[in-house]
């Protein structure tokens, strides 16, 4: 997982390390992700459950790399006065908010908002590329479908991030198979291109299979692909020129 707290010490040293005030480990405990956590998570008030990035990043989410806070909601049974205080420590991003029971999930033994109410929030302060990034992972993991996003965003009682995530909604598609992959596909809808088609098999004139293009437009025999850093090693570079030869071979232009 991606998040982070800030410690006062290497976690290599042996000494205890400062999650946050009141709060210490000794450094091979507070190395673990979920044992960290769970510290934190004792010295808080009740009903306070791991949310924003630090929840995306503990259901698996393509989400930023989260390098400081822990983001924390208190869960309030009645409407707070303030919705967006929580508690007041410089580690953690926090806020006290209205959760509905189902909006409270398990994972690793610790309370999580739910994949959908999570992703719901994240729309409060990500661009629309990293959200729908976020949206696609989810969709692709299993933890929801697109269905359910709209209707948690149907059910969202705060108009934060409303209007960004109803936009995402119609963008997501849970065949990308990685973070940059879906953030290219809204940066061509975002320049005024069609949405492409994602990881749609092409085939030969006798029905072979001869790729599947990371993003495409089929009408224009046009493939879109990402190169990540994996593509630079030498076997792998040598499967893509082969599979780049049988695509030009097919009247297919493919774009790096």
């Amino acid at each position: 997982m991606a998040n982070r707290t800030s410690s006062s010490v290497d976690a290599d040293s042996g000494a205890q390390v400062r999650l946050c005030r009141g709060v210490w480990l000794p450094a091979e405990a507070a190395a673990d992700t979920i044992t960290r956590l769970a510290a934190v998570l004792a010295v808080l008030p009740q009903r306070t459950v791991l949310s924003g990035l630090t929840a995306a990043a503990l259901h698996g989410m393509d989400v930023p790399t989260q390098t400081v806070a822990t983001d924390v909601t208190v869960a309030a049974q009645h409407r707070p006065s303030a919705l967006t205080s929580g508690p007041r420590r410089p580690e953690l991003v926090a806020h006290r908010r209205l959760l509905s029971p189902d909006e409270i999930v398990e994972v690793a033994g610790l309370p999580v908002t739910s994949a959908a109410r999570t992703w719901c929030d994240l729309a409060e302060t990500m661009l629309l590329p990293d959200l729908v990034a976020a949206g696609d992972s989810a969709i692709r993991l299993g933890l929801v479908t697109p269905e359910q996003l709209a209707q948690a965003i149907r059910e969202r009682r705060s108009r934060r991030g409303l209007r960004l995530a109803l936009r995402a909604v119609p963008l997501l598609d849970g065949r990308s198979r990685s973070r940059p992959e879906s953030r290219l596909r809204v940066l061509l809808v975002l320049a005024g291109l069609p949405l492409p088609a994602v990881n749609e098999p092409v085939l030969d004139d006798h029905g072979g299979w001869l790729a599947e293009p990371d993003l495409c437009y089929r009408q224009a025999r046009l493939g879109i692909e990402y190169q990540g850093a994996g593509h630079a090693e030498p076997r792998r570079m040598r499967r893509d020129v082969a599979r780049h030869m049988d695509l030009r071979r097919a009247d297919w232009e493919i774009l790096y």
